[in-house]
């Protein structure tokens, strides 16, 4: 048979097991506060330099087709059709296949014409 002792002390005194808990429960909230009021009073400009690094990350100058069609928001396979009828320009290295930003952001402003091919 196993017997055991356990015995709550706060600041070197033994309580009964309602005052540990109670003191216990205070200190979580205090410290929850503490925590919340601290995530409350971040100052904007922290946030905004955060946003600001983000911002100035270095964009690919080239994509692959399938990133191409998630930014255009289109099918692989009509990025495909835009390549063969020379809406988007394409470059090859090896066996990939990859769209040059410039013609993804020419076709995300100026849309597709049914009539004219558009070659930059």
């Amino acid at each position: 048979m196993l017997n055991v002792e356990i015995r709550l002390v706060i600041s070197g005194r033994e309580v009964p097991l309602d005052s540990f808990t109670e003191a216990f429960m205070a200190d979580v909230r205090r410290a929850v506060r503490e925590e919340i009021d601290r995530a409350q009073h971040l100052t904007p400009v922290k946030n905004l330099a955060v946003t600001e690094q983000h911002e100035h990350k270095a964009q690919p100058l080239v994509v692959p087709k399938r990133e191409a069609a998630r930014l255009l928001g289109v099918s692989l396979r009509t990025v495909d059709n835009y390549i063969g009828l020379k809406v988007i320009r394409s470059v090859r290295l090896g066996r990939r296949v990859l769209v040059p930003m410039s013609s993804v952001r020419n076709v995300a402003s100026k849309g597709v014409s049914r009539w004219r091919r558009v070659i930059e």
